[in-house]
C-alpha cells in the first residue's frame, strides 16, 4: 500500500505492476490511462487493474490516492 499525494498535473509515468492493482481516489480528480482506455476517478472512487496491466495516472486537481498492489 502507497499512499501519493499529487499537485495539480502531477504524473505517475507509464509502469506495470506484478499483481493485482487497486487505484482508490481519496481526494481530488484522477485520469488513469490503462491499455488503451483513459478512467477518470473522482473522490471515493476506485479502479481495479489485472496484473501487468501497463498504467499512467496524471492528478487532474490537487489529489490523494491510495495505491494497493495485491501480490500472490
Amino acid at each position: 500500500m502507497l499512499l501519493f499525494t499529487f499537485e495539480s498535473g502531477g504524473r505517475l509515468p507509464e509502469h506495470r505492476a506484478p499483481g493485482q492493482v487497486v487505484i482508490h481516489c481519496l481526494g481530488g480528480e484522477l485520469a488513469v490511462e490503462a491499455g488503451a482506455t483513459r478512467h477518470r476517478l473522482s473522490s471515493g472512487e476506485v479502479l481495479v487493474l489485472e496484473p501487468d496491466v501497463p498504467h499512467s495516472v496524471e492528478a487532474l486537481a490537487v489529489s490523494d490516492m491510495l495505491l494497493t498492489v495485491c501480490l500472490g
